[in-house]
């Protein structure tokens, strides 16, 4: 629960970022974006910009009114300029059109984060999976031994505390590559609490902003990350490697690496998750659903199971929802 109240810290921290480009005036300067304010939904113009006093967490700070082209005033010049150009993924103006729900997210993503293949029983391994031989973690709480029962940590899982999961969990030996999810830009390499990286990824005509872009693919507990903001990536293209953050399973020699899409929905203050496999590439999608089923029958059968994942409440596989996930 601490790990998620922390990521949760850290993604209204990035959000805050897109919605107040070019913020960091100083909190007494009353017109100044990003500075306090005391009257809700006060407006004022600042030099070229408008400013809008609004409820940012629990505060009220001026936040920069976006131009007609959805674009917002400048950024923090990382990456100043759209993706590949590329009209057929989701982005209408140079930043890409701010969602209004997940149903403006492009269907891109053409892996797992990492080589996920199908379950062999002669190797016990699903591509970089171990899956033969795992043991997971076991504690005198029977819930903080639940927490660390299954291999792949389904979307919109219930964990302790009654918290609901926004992303993916993989674990994976250590040492094992992450690979980008996705073609697009780099917009974001924060080192989190874990003392580990995320890799936040923004679609094709989607330009980067200070703290990220209004679509990210995120690749999160990542170590040695081989890219930078501004970078271009293909899909496939080796990033990192997987975390050793997570004292219980390093000692087992594995990781772990987590995948998410976040968003930042129009007229929202709040990050937003959606289930990252209803946006995988249509020509790879029924492939890529294959797999993860196998790997998760697989570990069920490892474990000796059945009950481990309810298979019959997933749709699409690995997803429990499809809800919109304010987290």
């Amino acid at each position: 629960m601490i790990k998620f109240l922390l990521r949760r810290a850290l993604l209204a921290a990035t959000l805050c970022g897109v919605l107040i480009l070019g913020s960091g005036g100083s909190a007494h300067a009353a017109n100044t974006a990003g500075g306090k304010c005391t009257k809700l939904g006060q407006v004022v113009k600042s030099g070229k910009s408008t400013l809008k006093c609004t409820k940012v967490g629990k505060s009220l700070v001026w936040v920069t009114q976006k131009t007609t082209n959805g674009s917002g005033a400048s950024g923090s010049g990382t990456s100043g300029t759209s993706g590949s150009g590329s009209s057929s993924s989701g982005g209408t103006s140079a930043s890409g059109a701010q969602p209004t729900s997940q149903t403006d997210i492009p269907a891109i993503i053409q892996n797992w984060g990492f080589n996920l293949g199908d379950y062999d029983a002669t190797t016990g391994r699903a591509g970089d999976m171990q899956i033969r031989g795992v043991v997971p973690p076991t504690f005198a709480s029977a819930e903080d031994t639940a927490m660390y029962r299954l291999l792949v940590g389904p979307i919109g899982e219930v964990i302790k505390g009654g918290i609901v999961e926004p992303q993916f969990a993989f674990i994976l030996p250590l040492g094992t590559p992450v690979v980008s999810m996705v073609a697009g830009t780099v917009c974001d390499v924060p080192k989190l609490y874990s003392n580990d990286y995320s890799i936040r990824i923004a679609p094709p005509g989607y330009a980067c902003m200070q703290g990220g872009a209004y679509i990210l693919y995120e690749h999160e507990h990542v170590l040695n990350p081989s890219v930078a903001v501004g970078d271009k990536v293909t899909a496939g293209q080796r990033i990192a490697i997987v975390s050793d953050y997570n004292p219980h399973w390093k000692s087992k020699g594995l990781g772990i690496l987590e995948t998410g899409v976040f968003f930042s929905k129009k007229g929202s203050t709040s990050p937003w998750h959606s289930c990252l496999t209803q946006f995988l590439d249509a020509s790879k999608k029924t492939a890529m659903l294959a797999t993860l089923s196998k790997a998760l029958a697989a570990w069920e059968s490892e474990r000796g199971d059945s009950a481990l994942y309810n298979e019959a409440a997933m749709s699409p596989v690995g997803c429990y929802t499809t809800a919109e996930l304010n987290s």
